[in-house]
């Protein structure tokens, strides 16, 4: 894990305490998050601080948190020393942080109202409508199967097919001679054009269930042999499998509607300005 990647979560934690702070002051009974794993200073740091951080960064999410938690507790050791000195010496009374303070609360307070807003709207029913939509933009993929055997060169594949035009049995030629040695019987299962490369797919899918290639097709893996299988139109996702993206998609639907009913409500008033050679703001 990269030490930038590592560092960025300084930023996600500044980002994510508030929100999670806010959720855990409804909590009453204790739970292992609760856990204090180090003080600063006296001041505590709980699991559930590195938890949110842990959860809020997606480069970071996607990786067992046992692999990260030193340098995560390290960071947020870090951020506890850097806040504390940061206070011992006033910063928080100057203007400029108070004027970024407002900054932040202007985005936390959007975000925090959005968020809301969103989840009010993933129902079931809403959910369900989302998932009609997806089914209905993405119609299923034809899929075919196929097996192959993979040469080196285009003599040793032109040498195969002669073999198999006199009778020699497919599966027996790919499993002694395929450069693909992780396939049994040279088999591929089923595949959509886009899953292979476009070379392959052209020949492949120009042929018939039980016909094998008559010329080699080269790609940049070697050169082919192709027997073809049957084919099949692709099972559409369940619901299950893709309920994250579904509930991403409706609240990319909840926020775009909020914002466009704020927009009807607003009182919106913008000044003209001019901006000189070097961009700055010169007059009204």
């Amino acid at each position: 894990m990269s030490k930038k990647i590592i560092a960025g979560a300084l930023v996600a934690l500044c980002i994510a305490l508030p929100a999670h702070a806010a959720k855990t002051k409804a909590k009453k009974a204790e739970t292992a998050s609760d856990l204090v794993i180090a003080t600063v200073n006296g001041n505590k740091i709980t699991l559930s601080e590195i938890e949110t951080v842990h959860a809020a960064n997606p480069q970071l999410s996607s990786v067992p948190l046992e692999t990260i938690y030193e340098p995560l507790l390290d960071n947020m050791i870090q951020l506890n020393m850097v806040a504390s000195a940061a206070r011992e010496e006033k910063v928080q009374d100057t203007p400029e942080f108070k004027k970024m303070m407002k900054d932040a609360e202007k985005q936390m307070l959007a975000r925090y109202y959005l968020e809301q807003k969103a989840k009010k709207d993933q129902t079931k029913e809403k959910l369900a409508l989302v998932y009609e939509q997806f089914l209905k933009d993405n119609p299923p993929q034809e899929e075919m199967s196929a097996a192959h055997i993979l040469l080196k060169t285009e003599k040793e594949a032109k040498d195969v097919i002669k073999q198999l035009e006199k009778g020699a049995d497919f599966a027996e030629l790919a499993n002694k001679l395929s450069e693909n040695k992780g396939l049994t019987d040279g088999d591929l299962g089923y595949f959509s054009r886009d899953l292979m490369v476009p070379e392959f797919s052209e020949a492949a899918f120009a042929m018939k269930e039980g016909e094998i290639s008559k010329k080699p097709v080269k790609t940049k893996f070697g050169y082919h042999v192709i027997k073809a299988g049957p084919r099949r139109l692709a099972e559409p996702p369940k619901f299950e499998d893709i309920e994250k993206e579904l509930m991403q998609t409706q609240a990319a639907y909840s926020v775009d509607e909020v914002i466009k009913g704020l927009y009807k409500k607003a009182k919106i008033v913008k000044t003209p300005v001019k901006f000189d050679e070097n961009g700055k703001v010169t007059a009204k």
